[in-house]
């Protein structure tokens, strides 16, 4: 069936003076013909719908120490159940996992103390996501005892707390093997020890120079002669510099300025790979 081309230009008016905003069946119902023809006069004229362009991942991050920030996430096991993990950033060290039926701000908080006093040391600063056991008051009592600085990302961001998902990945492969199997908890968390252990002890990581993630970290110089006030002070120092103090945005950019002046992080972009010299190894440092 041939379009009139009164039709069609009537759907490439309305598409382009909404900036291609309209579904095809809003156009539809306004011009009084099928969705399918006003799909079919987009797809020849317009072509795909245009996308908002992504910001390029570029910025790369490396902390100096241990125990600078640990990170924690929730994920959920094959049982049903919701497996907590914290890791230490530097040396993505799994410092601890424990698993229960739902996340709650008690379990977290109890996960939390058991890795400090295991350990006998306390990260400077905490990150993880906005769930509601972290954003949780019985969360931020405990970062505010320890004398943490809290670190939440950005809602809806997985990538921003890039380690702690990949972690997650590598024990859901490692779990691959046992869907379906119908374990019992006990015979489940038997299987996450091991793989998690596995991790920890066994597998050498590119990132790390192929160390392993227990051997870097128990090597790795602490972060502990550093103040807990003083580091406070500088954030907040920074804060008054950037303005529009008490946003989680400006906290966050805040404590990585700082944990840059105390030499315990540092930051950069990468170049794009057609501005990189021949050996691809030339980096931009970057001050924020």
């Amino acid at each position: 069936m041939r379009i009139a081309a009164k039709i069609m230009d009537r759907v490439i008016e309305l598409d382009r003076r909404y900036r291609s905003s309209w579904d095809v069946l809003s156009i539809a119902h306004v011009v009084g013909i099928g969705h399918t023809t006003v799909a079919k006069i987009l797809r020849e004229v317009r072509g795909p719908r245009p996308v908002r362009a992504k910001r390029p991942h570029d910025r790369r991050t490396r902390f100096l120490r241990r125990d600078v920030m640990w990170s924690s996430d929730f994920m959920e096991l094959p049982d049903g159940r919701e497996l907590i993990k914290t890791i230490d950033e530097m040396s993505i060290f799994r410092l601890g996992w424990d698993a229960q039926k739902t996340e709650t701000a008690e379990f977290a908080v109890r996960h939390g103390e058991a890795i400090i006093e295991r350990m006998g040391r306390t990260p400077l600063v905490w990150k993880y996501d906005h769930g509601s056991p972290f954003t949780s008051g019985l969360f931020q009592d405990f970062l505010a005892r320890h004398k943490i600085l809290a670190y939440p990302i950005p809602p809806r961001s997985p990538w921003v707390n890039g380690r702690n998902e990949r972690d997650n990945r590598e024990v859901r492969n490692w779990l691959i093997a046992v869907e379906g199997k119908k374990l019992s908890a006990a015979e489940l968390d038997r299987d996450i020890d091991d793989g998690i252990l596995m991790l920890n002890y066994v597998k050498p990581r590119a990132v790390l120079g192929f160390k392993k993630s227990a051997e870097t970290y128990f090597a790795a110089e602490g972060a502990a002669e550093i103040g807990r006030d003083e580091l406070l002070w500088k954030v907040q120092e920074y804060e008054a510099q950037i303005g529009s103090v008490g946003t989680e945005r400006t906290r966050r950019k805040a404590i990585r300025m700082a944990m840059q002046c105390f030499g315990i992080y540092e930051e950069w972009t990468e170049l794009p790979w057609w501005d990189k010299d021949v050996n691809r190894t030339r980096l931009l440092n970057v001050s924020i």
